[in-house]
């Protein structure tokens, strides 16, 4: 005898026994999709972890910019690679995307798709007014990766001798990139400001080398390969440098907070690799081998030979480095990462066309955690750089052209040398920042008397105040003192009336002279 269900007949769900009822077809559906349901809502948490969801652990955002090699080679190109030293060593799987635009990477950064972009220090605070998304957000920078050592160049026409001459002219350079940043501290160094010169504003370095070899401009900031177009288009020459001021242009990693506090440990992971990378660019072997990667990962057009001029242009920041650049070192007499934002962040905030409010303080713009839980990072090779080394100065470096000037009244006792703690305060506040920044160019102190005494007695006298300048400089910041070229001109080289009291208080002085290469 058969069942109700199994005799009535109408309407049924394909796939399912006719003689069944339509009802009971469809609870027998319902009961199959609520199974399934479960299934998937129960097993995706396993299956992801199982498989990573099919994403790296990491996932950042990089333009087209040599400094980010060591980790793409460590990483064995830009995809997520298990048989990479990124992971094998570290193990971290790790993908880097190439994104040029920007506005796509910070959108890329609040939507979650990045984990961390990078940043350049000192151009930073332009982004960081508390109207921003990037303040919004509240990223941080937790990992410095490089400063540009000669990558950024200041080019001006062959008349031009010192940023002096630079009053008046023109200047071609892209405002609110890391070439503003030398530029600004090229003006400051000779004692002047934006409104002193006729700056051109582009949209990019490329455009204020175009701006130049056309001749629209007298002077221009580029990057290099760029430098060498600009000098080989006209008769021309280099002014200042990150080679001369290796100090002023730091890049780096930033990430939201929140992304930094629940994904630390990965973070970790990957800022030991990037800076064990970081140190073995000091073979050039694996340098080359970063090159090679580099090219391929990225798709760069230019030959492996011009990627690693590049390279070479470029220090990069080791364990050691980020230890001081966070502030974690008492004994560090270099730029922190907190002076060096502070210091842009007050430049930018209404100079070079700005109008910014509220810049976040660096104490909420960085993240110095990651650095502080890595501790296995020692010895020589994971050490900060030390101060640059001079050889002895040869006769003609001594009378080398003074690319910038600053004089500074020091009244010193009547017939006396020694500094007393308000002209060493002086000379730290109007000397110490800028001969840090200039650290690689030497510095000619001289010293200058007015024509009361002895002319030969004055002379040295002069340039024993001087020396006890240099001395000071040497003590306070270690730098090397071979660097520090000494003259006493006693009363042979006066700038004022040496007839009047006043004409004979600016004649006593000590300037303070970088030198050109």
């Amino acid at each position: 005898m058969a069942t109700d269900y199994q005799a009535k007949q109408g309407a049924s769900i394909p796939g399912f026994p006719k003689k069944w009822t339509f009802g009971f077809q469809l609870l027998v559906l319902l009961i199959i999709i609520g199974a399934v349901g479960a299934g998937v809502y129960y097993g995706y948490p396993y299956m992801k972890k199982g498989s990573n969801g099919g994403r790296a652990d990491l996932r950042a955002g990089f333009n087209n910019f040599v400094g980010f090699a060591p980790g793409i080679y460590f990483n064995g190109g830009a995809a997520p690679n298990k048989t990479s030293r990124m992971y094998k060593e570290f193990g971290l799987t790790f993908e880097a995307v190439r994104m040029d635009d920007m506005q796509k990477l910070n959108d890329a950064l609040k939507n979650g798709d990045l984990d961390f972009i990078f940043t350049t220090t000192d151009i930073s605070p332009i982004g960081m007014d508390r109207s921003s998304d990037l303040a919004k957000m509240q990223v941080m920078q937790f990992l410095k990766i490089d400063d540009s050592r000669g990558a950024d160049v200041f080019i001006v026409d062959e008349s031009i001798k010192s940023v002096a001459d630079l009053k008046g002219k023109k200047i071609a350079c892209a405002l609110g990139w890391p070439s503003n940043t030398l530029l600004h501290a090229t003006l400051e160094a000779g004692g002047l400001t934006e409104s002193d010169v006729q700056i051109l504003p582009m949209g990019d370095p490329f455009a204020a080398k175009t701006a130049f070899t056309s001749g629209n401009a007298d002077a221009t900031v580029v990057w290099s390969p760029d430098d060498e177009e600009c000098l080989k288009s006209r008769a021309s020459r280099v002014l200042t440098s990150t080679d001369l001021l290796p100090n002023i242009i730091m890049d780096g990693f930033i990430a939201r907070k929140d992304v930094l506090d629940k994904k630390r440990d990965l973070f970790i992971k990957l800022s030991r690799a990037w800076l064990t990378a970081n140190a073995e660019m000091k073979d050039p072997s694996k340098m080359a081998e970063a090159a090679k990667t580099y090219k391929t990962a990225f798709q760069v057009p230019d030959d492996v030979s011009v990627i690693l001029e590049g390279m070479k242009k470029i220090h990069f920041a080791t364990y050691g480095d980020n230890v001081n650049f966070f502030g974690l070192s008492t004994d560090f007499t270099g730029i922190t990462g907190q002076q060096l934002y502070t210091k842009m962040a007050r430049v930018y905030k209404t100079g070079y066309g700005n109008h910014l409010t509220n810049i976040v303080p660096w104490a909420e713009a960085s993240y110095p955690g990651v650095v502080q839980a890595i501790t296995d990072l020692q010895g020589e090779a994971n050490a900060a750089e030390g101060q640059i080394k001079f050889e002895q100065p040869s006769p003609a470096e001594e009378k080398a052209q003074a690319v910038a000037i600053k004089p500074i009244i020091i009244n010193f006792a009547t017939g006396s040398w020694a500094l007393t703690p308000e002209m060493k305060e002086k000379i730290e506040n109007q000397l110490g920042q800028l001969s840090v920044e200039f650290a690689g160019m030497r510095v000619r102190i001289e010293g200058n008397t007015d024509i009361v005494g002895g002319a030969a007695m004055n002379r040295e006298l002069s340039r024993k105040r001087a020396q006890s300048v240099a001395d000071y400089l040497v003590k306070t910041y270690n730098f090397d003192s071979k660097r520090f070229i000494i003259v006493g001109n006693g009363p042979d080289k006066p700038v004022a009336d040496n007839n009047t009291e006043e004409g004979r208080a600016a004649n006593r002085r000590t300037e303070f002279q970088l030198l050109g290469k």
